[in-house]
């Protein structure tokens, strides 16, 4: 077993870097850490070590999946291509189930099939850093290009230049191709020389609020919403008292049976853009 460290920035030294980076906007009384994010060097190299666990602290999501490949397959720290066509393999996997078909499902639109069985993705990565992205066999969801390029795009700032601890990844003439059922290969994603400062976080006490919800825009979103409700319900509902609330359609007044929320027909729910002052939905 490895752990990596470094990433702490709450002793003196790195309290000093926060101050100078918030310039001026730091308040002493108030704070209570600060973590880098560090990438997949430390990881591949804890696993070249012998390591078969790499227990680290904060690390970006697609380093998590890079260090393997970097360890594996021998890659140098500037080989930009290859780590960043293994960064985008890590970031296609970051959010589970989302590139098999989780937030991509739009019913009547985007049709996923057996969502509340859906598989976690499963990346194979090559020597050159392109991959393929499948899931296990005989579970629901789906693998296509669309899932993958949706996934590819989620949380990117920049589709030429996406910043990580590693590289700069440039997916602008990276291809997506379905190369079998549920499997779609990723290749041509160019990398550039890493950025010479780490992305951060600095936290500061600001008193506490707990909150869970999962939102949904565009013209579909009522639908997506239920849909996410069955799913919560088929996946939880065996086991706990589970209540659902479409916020804006039967929420302030739902019963915890949902049986309120069971008497209002699927598309009728009001859109708070188009709603007169009074409530009563009112014409552009």
């Amino acid at each position: 077993m490895a752990v990596v460290t470094g990433d702490d920035l709450s002793d003196e030294r790195g309290r000093a870097i926060v101050r100078e980076r918030l310039e001026g906007g730091f308040d002493a009384g108030r704070f209570v850490c600060a973590n880098a994010y560090q990438g997949a060097m430390e990881i591949a190299a804890a696993i070249r070590a012998g390591a078969q666990v790499v227990v680290t602290g904060r690390v970006a999501d697609p380093s998590l999946v890079l260090g393997p490949a970097v360890a594996h397959y021998g890659w140098g720290p500037e080989e930009w291509d290859k780590l960043a066509g293994g960064t985008m393999a890590g970031h296609l996997l970051e959010c589970g189930a989302q590139v098999t078909g989780g937030y991509f499902a739009d019913p009547g639109r985007k049709d996923v099939p057996d969502l509340a069985n859906v598989g976690f993705p499963i990346a194979e990565i090559f020597a050159d850093g392109s991959c393929i992205v499948g899931k296990a066999a005989g579970t629901g969801g789906i693998v296509d290009p669309r899932t993958v390029k949706e996934q590819l795009l989620y949380e990117v700032h920049d589709p030429a230049a996406y910043l990580t601890p590693d590289v700069v990844a440039d997916i602008t003439q990276a291809t997506v191709e379905q190369v079998g059922p549920d499997r779609v290969r990723l290749a041509g994603v160019r990398g550039h020389p890493r950025t010479p400062t780490l992305k951060a976080l600095a936290y500061f006490d600001g008193g506490w609020l707990g909150e869970a919800e999962i939102s949904y825009a565009g013209r579909n979103a009522e639908a997506r919403a239920r849909l996410a409700m069955d799913v919560m319900r088929q996946r939880m509902g065996a086991d706990l008292a589970l209540r659902c609330d479409l916020i804006g359609v039967a929420s302030v007044f739902g019963d915890d049976g949902g049986t309120m929320l069971g008497g209002i027909a699927a598309g009728t729910a009001t859109d708070v853009r188009r709603a007169s002052p009074a409530g009563m939905r009112g014409s552009r």
